[in-house]
């Protein structure tokens, strides 16, 4: 029996620029003796149910997908979803959103049918993933200010704009701010408060800003960035914003920590967004990190660079 590629990819994605490069990327991805199958995305779980079925099926050499953090956390759920198969098939993504925070800290290729040929060139990094109660994410998981403007965001909107859309959306969110009284467990630590913002995070940008979620960031150290924003009167606000953007968390109404595990518990349920998607409203939040879990591929140019790239497939 032939071995498989499948390609799932959101022709809806950024500036729907799939579109136009689609037949010179499934060129990269043709392998002898190995059939393709192109699976495109037509709604929300369309990416996940891809994944599990050819997964359960076998034969599966490796999976591809482009598209935005909503496409990838979805296969990436379909994968883990499916561990008991015993198959651990590596992952090529192809950044196609607005914004594609984890694929700059993978560092690929701007160029879309440049990463396609790292089907064949590149080789396998291991990354973190992390579970939000029963559901993986890739990247980050968030409550609070500006965390709506993602999922809120329209597509059509995100297509013109790109990621002015989110900034735009961003200040419009700044006219009401909630309040979140919660009790905070991480690690072997403690902490309880009021806090309108928190996000647990493995990426060196989020939302396009690069350096916000500390520095010397590891994607597949075991360890997630956890950064928490207390209330605040108004006229601190300019402060919080520039000690953040400069990762300096000497800011008293800031808390960051490395995390392997850590536990919101809030007084009320509170709306998460898991990788830009809307991930649900609850209570507690229970989130864990898994070690080196999906591996990515990547360029052979950074063998050397991280710890654990260094398997050539």
């Amino acid at each position: 029996m032939r071995e498989k590629i499948i390609f799932i990819y959101n022709p809806n994605a950024g500036k729907k620029k799939i579109s136009v490069k689609l037949n010179d990327i499934v060129r990269e991805l043709v392998e002898d003796n190995c059939d393709l199958i192109l699976s495109p995305t037509k709604k929300h779980g369309d990416a996940k149910d891809a994944v599990m079925t050819y997964l359960r099926e076998g034969m599966l050499k490796r999976i591809i997908c482009s598209g935005g953090d909503g496409t990838l956390h979805e296969v990436i759920n379909g994968m883990l979803s499916c561990e008991q198969t015993g198959q651990r098939v590596p992952l090529l993504y192809i950044p196609a959103g607005s914004t594609n925070d984890f694929g700059k800290s993978l560092k690929l290729p701007k160029d879309m049918v440049e990463i396609a040929k790292l089907g064949r060139e590149g080789m396998c990094y291991p990354c973190d993933m992390a579970v939000f109660n029963t559901e993986y994410f890739v990247y980050t998981a968030a409550f609070g200010m500006f965390t709506k403007v993602s999922y809120e965001t329209k597509q059509s909107m995100k297509n013109v704009f790109g990621h002015m859309a989110y900034v735009l959306n961003g200040a419009a969110s700044l006219t009401h701010i909630e309040k979140y009284n919660m009790k905070i467990s991480y690690d072997e630590r403690y902490t309880e408060g009021t806090f309108v913002y928190g996000m647990v995070v493995n990426s060196e940008s989020v939302g396009g800003f690069k350096g916000i979620t500390g520095k010397d960031v590891s994607l597949n150290d075991g360890y997630y960035e956890m950064l928490l924003v207390r209330e605040f009167k108004a006229f601190e606000l300019p402060d919080i914003i520039n000690s953040i953007l400069h990762a300096d968390y000497s800011n008293p109404n800031l808390l960051h920590a490395r995390v392997k595990h850590v536990r919101f518990e809030c007084d009320r349920p509170v709306s998460y967004t898991l990788d830009g998607e809307f991930g649900g409203e609850c209570r507690v939040a229970d989130i864990s990190i898994r070690y080196r879990a999906v591996d990515f591929m990547i360029p052979k140019t950074l063998i050397g660079l991280w710890e654990g790239a260094d398997k050539a497939w």
